[in-house]
């Protein structure tokens, strides 16, 4: 640790690591000269799944559409969820944690609010038109027009492993237990970390002349958190190109026609056996002493391609630009 005048109001505290202090003279600093190239192990925050379950529903119901007259031509059909939400509010979703068991949860689910998009083809499967259809299942009430209480039931409760604990509401007075729905709006799509709630459909049953569907809904229950993870890596992602066609000899022509651009300066790797986490040190003159960074060696310097400047040592600085002719 270096400390400046610390009896100075307002002195900022630099604060280094030990291997970083002692790196060896002739290093690379990588706030200079980054290192280009593929690392062999990648530092990752991944999303971890930790526990699942799922249950199969199934409900018929009215697509407020006249099919008939609005898609006369409509034969067929695809169904796609693009949003889950509670129907009456926070009070049909309850998250409680296990008494004696602190790492499991029971969520009971009910009044879920689900809007599907439908897609409709006629008898050559040409696209004719999509609808927006709702419906509810595990409707709270038995006299509604989706219960069933075979595959439909009023609610559901699901015991799930969630060792980190639940993802609170901060929009009440009170923090309460959440869950995260995913659909397939913008608003809607992504996983957060805690409990997610997710469903695939399947059309069983698309019947015109009543102007409505059978649909069996897979619900999915996931706990998930985000975690720091080393991961071995075979390289970047190679992406396929695609070609426009011309006939013009120019630059513009030539880029178009060449390969696609790749940044190429590699993330650290932070651990051993490589520490490139050591490589973020001003180089200093050859006085300095190695001390104890036996254990960070310095990195191997291998050759690589850098646009138009051809083959150089990854960390080396690059060539300056030709000067610019005098009129």
């Amino acid at each position: 640790m270096e400390i400046c005048n610390s009896g100075k109001c307002g002195c900022s505290t630099r604060i280094v690591s030990q291997a970083v202090k002692n790196m060896p003279h002739g290093c690379t600093d990588v706030c200079v000269n980054p290192i280009c190239g593929d690392p062999s192990v990648l530092s990752i925050m991944a999303p971890l799944i930790y526990d699942e379950i799922g249950i199969n529903l199934c409900a018929t119901f009215d697509l407020c559409t006249d099919i008939s007259c609005a898609y006369p031509t409509a034969t067929k059909a695809n169904i796609q969820v693009i949003s889950i939400t509670s129907d009456c509010g926070p009070a049909d979703i309850s998250i409680r944690n296990i008494i004696g068991r602190p790492n499991c949860y029971e969520v009971t689910l009910s009044n879920l609010k689900v809007t599907f998009a439908m897609n409709l083809f006629d008898s050559d499967c040409r696209l004719v038109g999509t609808i927006y259809p709702t419906a509810v299942y595990l409707p709270a009430k038995c006299k509604a027009p989706t219960y069933n209480k075979e595959t439909n039931p009023s609610s559901v409760t699901m015991e799930i492993f969630a060792p980190y604990g639940a993802v609170y509401n901060d929009t009440c007075a009170t923090p309460t237990p959440a869950i995260n729905f995913i659909g397939s709006l913008t608003s809607n799509n992504a996983i957060r970390q805690g409990i997610n709630l997710f469903a695939y459909p399947k059309l069983i049953g698309f019947d015109i002349a009543n102007d409505n569907a059978t649909v069996g809904l897979t619900l999915v229950l996931q706990s998930l958190y985000y975690a720091g993870y080393n991961v071995a890596s075979e390289g970047k992602i190679q992406t396929p190109k695609g070609n426009l066609l011309g006939a013009d000899d120019t630059d513009c022509m030539e880029f178009v026609a060449g390969e696609l651009l790749n940044l190429d300066i590699k993330p650290l790797e932070l651990g051993p056996p490589k520490c490139e986490e050591c490589l973020k040190k001003e180089c200093k003159k050859e006085s300095v002493s190695c001390g104890t960074c036996s254990d960070c060696p310095k990195p191997p310097k291998p050759k690589c391609h850098c646009h138009d400047e051809g083959p150089r040592e990854c960390g080396a600085s690059l060539s300056p630009a030709p000067p610019m002719p005098k009129d």
